[in-house]
């Protein structure tokens, strides 16, 4: 069964879309017009609007682009800016791998491909750019956890409720917990069919100078070929393609 949209999102993304090179300010008259709603609703859409942000009115009646979207449009440029200088190590996971890779981001509750690559190999996985995925049943998501510190682990799990995606997944809490705090330990998470049944995944983070974590990067593969050797095999071009990323990312000082 298809998931149900809220329809107050479409509407709010739709006076959203109105702003354009020809048109930088709104009435209530015209998204009544433009969106197809009564003039009551349309003042209610654009009024709650303004009060998260996403629009300013710099006078009685007139609305235009707000802070929010600016904001919001430079994360999507910082993360565009991220993903194109981690994709040739991505690229090069894949092919001395031969299985897909991708890179990820992390938003407090859900976890973002914001880069991938994919080998020839039989087995396909679409890693899609753009998609966003659950933290607690993904290889990545959960290195996110990990380094996100235990109280925004536990605040997370007190967030969100743990569905199983597959007999795989983890959704005791207890287990989780314990389970971040193996991740820091040994410094990669795995996955193995815990969102998907047949698909596996080793992930390792990159890090900023400050200790924060900036990215997630993966080998993602049939769940026959992690065993312990190929594990071992992928955190090693993990920690060569980290630590070269990091030098491309944050390049040493000079003397």
């Amino acid at each position: 069964m298809a998931t149900p949209t809220n329809n107050s999102i479409v509407k709010a993304f739709a006076i959203l879309d109105l702003f354009d090179d020809q048109r930088d300010e709104l009435t209530t008259a015209d998204v009544a017009e433009l969106v197809g709603l009564n003039t009551i609703t349309a003042h209610r859409f654009l009024k709650t609007l303004v009060s998260v942000g996403a629009l300013h009115s710099p006078r009685k009646g007139i609305y235009r682009p707000g802070g929010k979207l600016i904001e919001y449009g430079e994360r999507a440029r910082s993360a565009r800016q991220l993903a194109m200088q981690l994709q040739p190590f991505l690229n090069a996971l894949a092919a001395e791998s031969g299985e897909g890779a991708m890179a990820t981001t992390f938003d407090g509750t859900m976890i973002t491909c914001i880069a991938a690559a994919h080998s020839n190999n039989a087995y396909v996985y679409s890693a899609r750019v753009g998609a966003r995925i659950e933290a607690y049943a993904t290889a990545n998501g959960k290195l996110w956890l990990a380094y996100s510190g235990k109280e925004a682990v536990e605040s997370y799990l007190e967030a969100n409720k743990l569905v199983p995606l597959s007999r795989a997944t983890l959704i005791n809490r207890d287990s989780v917990l314990r389970e971040t705090e193996e991740i820091r330990r040994k410094g990669y998470a795995v996955n193995r069919g815990e969102r998907e049944a047949g698909l596996s995944a080793v992930a390792m983070p990159i890090f900023a100078p400050n200790g924060a974590m900036i990215a997630g990067i993966s080998i993602f593969a049939p769940i026959p070929a992690l065993d312990q050797q190929t594990e071992t095999s992928f955190t090693s071009l993990l920690k060569v393609a980290v630590a070269a990323a990091q030098d491309t990312l944050f390049p040493p000082s000079q003397p």
